[in-house]
């Protein structure tokens, strides 16, 4: 399906070749009908203080950040082709923001606890080997009272289009980077001890985006 492009023709791209067309992947024409980019935009310009954007990619997300709010962004990804992408976009999308990139795990962030006001994760919880893990671990470098921004697939509440994510997930994923399009988010940041305090549904409830706080 074209609503997770993003995920498709992903196996087969060596990293660097993946870092090249990730922005077509994840914000081209597909993403632009569905109105993905105006999904993006409310959700990262609610992020404040001192921010971590975990699974940060090419960058596409940093000329969203509102500069009178955001005080440094760390960057983080597994991939180092990826964050090549991104820190050579600092000087064009990422003007004016104070920012740096480290790579590394999601599921084991290289970060004390309560080091982040806010963390954003824009289309990669679906992708983590270990969704919940991933969503500890968020939860932990949160500063309490931070907020976490995610903006995600989830499974929808009506029936049928529900039943038809749990039937696709297997080849979605396997032709994809792994994408889980079917995850229960609200129910993962309930276990990490997450307060979901806004959210908002689109395409159904085949996309969520979710406010979160640490309790």
């Amino acid at each position: 399906m074209e609503l997770t492009q993003h995920a498709l023709n992903v196996l087969t791209l060596t990293e660097g070749c993946l870092a090249a067309q990730y922005d077509q992947l994840d914000a081209g024409a597909a993403a632009e009908a569905f109105g993905i980019p105006q999904l993006r935009q409310t959700l990262i310009s609610a992020a404040y203080g001192n921010v971590l954007e975990v699974a940060i990619g090419t960058g596409i997300n940093l000329r969203l950040y509102n500069r009178q709010q955001v005080q440094k962004l760390v960057g983080l990804d597994v991939s180092q082709g990826m964050l090549q992408q991104a820190q050579g976009k600092t000087h064009t999308d990422g003007q004016g923001l104070q920012v740096t990139f480290q790579q590394g795990d999601v599921e084991c962030l290289p970060f004390g606890s309560n080091t982040f006001d806010c963390v954003v994760d824009t289309f990669s919880l679906c992708v983590f080997p270990k969704p919940l893990q991933a969503v500890k671990e968020l939860a932990r470098v949160l500063t309490p009272g931070g907020k976490l921004l995610l903006l995600e697939h989830s499974r929808s509440k009506l029936p049928l289009l529900g039943w038809y994510q749990d039937v696709t997930m297997p080849a979605v994923a396997a032709m994809g980077k792994g994408c889980k399009w079917n995850q229960d988010v609200t129910s993962l940041l309930a276990a990490a001890g997450l307060e979901v305090i806004k959210l908002r549904t689109s395409l159904a409830g085949v996309i969520t985006l979710v406010e979160a706080k640490k309790i």
